[in-house]
């Protein structure tokens, strides 16, 4: 197998169904060169078997990795993780409940190739059936974690033994201290990324 241009990082908490349209959603990208790597926070034996069931159809470019401690930080530990793990020039963060449309990559993927200075492009999203964030600069609140693609060496040179954070806005966290670093970054003002899915039942059901 060659090496993927992005990795998607998913973290499950417990949420099988969820996970489910999750990697449906993304199994539907225009863009196809890419790895899903789940990170599962130490669920019990019965969920993690009816995860293996829902990776199962997927596994050509899902892999599944199972904590073997429980964290229960908020899916930070799980996303460190899959940073770990990331295989992919790039890698993005999305949560079991949350979904990329099928042309989400591409223009991020296009923007960080042509500048190699930036350290994460980040796309506009449709939040919980709500409002719309398309905040430029990002600002706490205006952004979420499954927006940015981030350069992978970025993330690992910044954050090399994991998100030193212990809030529930830890993602928000992640994005400011590259930022107060100088990580350069853009915003493509598209609205690609869902937060909560399930919010949305127009989008659920095309994924039925």
């Amino acid at each position: 197998m060659t090496t993927p241009r992005v990795t998607i990082v998913t973290t499950v908490w417990d949420r099988v169904g969820c996970l489910e349209q999750c990697l449906r959603a993304t199994a539907r990208s225009t863009f196809t060169d890419w790895e899903q790597v789940v990170v599962a926070d130490c669920p019990d034996p019965a969920v993690v078997a009816a995860i293996e069931q829902v990776v199962a159809p997927h596994r050509t470019r899902v892999r599944l990795r199972v904590l073997p401690k429980r964290a229960n930080d908020w899916g930070m530990t799980p996303a460190h993780a899959g940073l770990m793990d990331a295989q992919g020039e790039y890698v993005a963060f999305l949560s079991d409940d949350n979904a990329y449309l099928p042309d989400h990559f591409g223009p991020l993927v296009e923007a960080l190739d042509r500048d190699t200075g930036l350290g994460f492009a980040y796309s506009s999203c449709r939040y919980a059936g709500r409002k719309d964030l398309r905040a430029a600069p990002p600002r706490g609140a205006l952004i979420d974690l499954g927006q940015p693609l981030f350069r992978r060496d970025t993330l690992r040179a910044h954050f090399p033994k994991g998100f030193p954070f212990r809030e529930f806005a830890w993602d928000w966290r992640v994005i400011a201290a590259l930022m107060e670093a100088g990580v350069r970054w853009r915003h493509i003002d598209r609205l690609t990324f869902i937060f909560r899915l399930a919010a949305y039942p127009e989008l659920v059901e095309a994924l039925a």
